[in-house]
């Protein structure tokens, strides 16, 4: 027999995949490594459809909205390469900044990313962003990255191991997580570029491209302040980063966007109409952050963090990090008729894990139980207290309380003290919690950034929130006539 060696049957694989799989993306015309075909892409975004849509808190519930948006993007599909490709956009009622593409045309814009747009042209080009990713066939390009990579991670763990070779199974592995992080740095500025052009076929400014991207960054730049990080910080890349940093992607836009015909229009006042009224940050229905404090009407619980962290409600669960690297987890579990909580924690949430202290305890009226644990995390080895209290005969809450070894004494009393806060809610809480809304407020002589801001409904940060939603940079003055966002209750 023929010996085959490591790097011929490397080769031979690579060539037969890339022989089979070649295909031509409509949006660039280049020819690129590509597994799926058309109905494939097709089949893939509808069947990750309504996981998309049950993990950005659903379809939000406004359809003069949506078909606005639909409309922008409808208006973007008719100047691109496949103007009777089937497209479908959907506004998520999520308070995230974000928007996504799936192959087979769907588009997702969260509602949170309008709140921060400015203007028509802006969200436009952020959609039309997103169909140069579906035009360039980018996440069908990564998906069969990551398929020809989990083949060649088999045929390089066996050859590794026949070889004697430490470390091959483990460096193909990384290689297909790297895939499945999110588009490439090239991917990011293609779509970049072809969002750029349909915006400007479509009829819009195209530096509004340049003037998204700088919200984009300014919000990032806001959302490291209040998670206590440098705001610099949003402008580092460490190995795993796939994305461009954004400030390089906001320079690359300004260079082409300089070099497109300057007109087109922005559409200020009819999507400040749209928008006008839209709910900001947390649905009432999923539970509210205000500051410290999470309340959630239909589950009648609230809890209190420690100052210095920062909450943000999720889907799954309720986040609070600190600048230290604690982190506490908030979610909640069905009780799967367990009715002793210490049984609950060592049986069925923690059975595989080694626990200490475990101790019954009572939360205001509510049985309980707790015990530590360790774990694992980028920092290193941290201490887990995990509580968790029964909250109904059906339901079960719990506390994941994560602390670096060094923070554990400073911060026990005080992840103590949250873990006593969670009580029901009284009637004066829960008539109080109501949705924050942008509200919008034409610049009268004499208004200030400042004055305004003040009367808005966060606690924290107004003065920054209010630059950000408003495209303004420190210093900057108010033009009487000009419309502005508020948070407004």
């Amino acid at each position: 027999m023929t010996r085959v060696t490591r790097r011929q049957a490397l080769a031979g694989l690579t060539a037969s995949l890339a022989l089979t799989s070649c295909q031509v993306a409509p949006g660039t015309g280049k020819s690129s490594f590509n597994l799926l075909n058309e109905d494939d892409e097709r089949k893939l975004g509808r069947d990750s459809h309504p996981q998309i849509v049950k993990e950005f808190g659903g379809i939000h519930d406004d359809s003069a909205l949506a078909a606005y948006v639909a409309g922008i993007g409808q208006r973007l599909v008719r100047v691109c390469e496949t103007p009777d490709a089937q497209f479908r956009f959907t506004v998520l009622n999520s308070p995230m900044v974000n928007a996504m593409a799936l192959p087979g045309g769907y588009i997702y814009v969260t509602r949170g990313l309008l709140a921060l747009t400015g203007n028509e042209a802006e969200i436009a080009g952020v959609i039309g962003h997103e169909i140069g990713h579906v035009l360039a066939r980018h996440t069908a390009e990564r998906v069969s990255q990551a398929q020809a990579t989990n083949v060649l991670s088999g045929v390089l763990g066996v050859i590794g191991a026949v070889a004697g070779i430490p470390g091959v199974g483990d460096v193909a592995q990384m290689g297909a997580g790297a895939y499945l992080q999110s588009f490439s740095r090239d991917q990011e500025s293609e779509a970049d570029h072809l969002g750029l052009r349909y915006l400007s076929r479509g009829g819009w400014h195209p530096h509004a491209m340049v003037s998204m991207l700088e919200r984009l960054r300014d919000q990032a730049r806001l959302d490291a302040i209040m998670a206590g990080r440098s705001p610099d910080s949003v402008d580092k890349m460490d190995f795993m980063a796939s994305h461009p940093r954004t400030i390089d992607r906001v320079h690359a836009a300004m260079g082409e966007a300089m070099a497109a015909a300057p007109q087109g229009v922005l559409g200020v006042d009819p999507f400040l109409d749209r928008v006008d009224g839209l709910v900001y940050g947390d649905d009432v229905a999923q539970g509210v952050v205000r500051d410290r404090v999470f309340m959630h009407p239909s589950l009648d619980l609230r809890f209190e963090v420690p100052d210095g962290f920062r909450l943000v409600n999720g889907d799954k669960a309720v986040v609070a990090s600190h600048p230290s690297g604690a982190a506490i987890v908030f979610d909640g579990a069905p009780a799967r008729g367990v009715s002793d909580m210490a049984s609950y924690v060592s049986r069925v949430w923690l059975p595989r894990s080694r626990l200490e202290g475990l101790e019954a305890l009572d939360v205001n009226g509510m049985a309980a139980a707790t015990a530590t644990t360790t774990g694992r995390n980028r920092q290193g080895t941290v201490q887990v207290r995990v509580v968790a209290i029964r909250t109904d005969a059906e339901h079960i809450h719990r506390f994941s309380f994560v602390m670096p070894l060094n923070q554990t004494a400073a911060l026990s009393t005080e992840l103590k003290r949250t873990t006593y806060s969670l009580r029901r809610l009284t009637a004066e809480e829960r008539a109080g919690i109501k949705p924050w809304r942008l509200r919008l407020h034409r610049v009268q002589p004499g208004d200030t950034v400042e004055s305004l801001a003040a009367g808005m409904a966060p606690g924290q940060w107004k003065v920054e929130l209010f630059q950000v939603l408003n495209g303004l940079q420190p210093g900057a003055r108010l033009e009487a006539g000009r419309r502005v966002k508020l948070v407004k209750v």
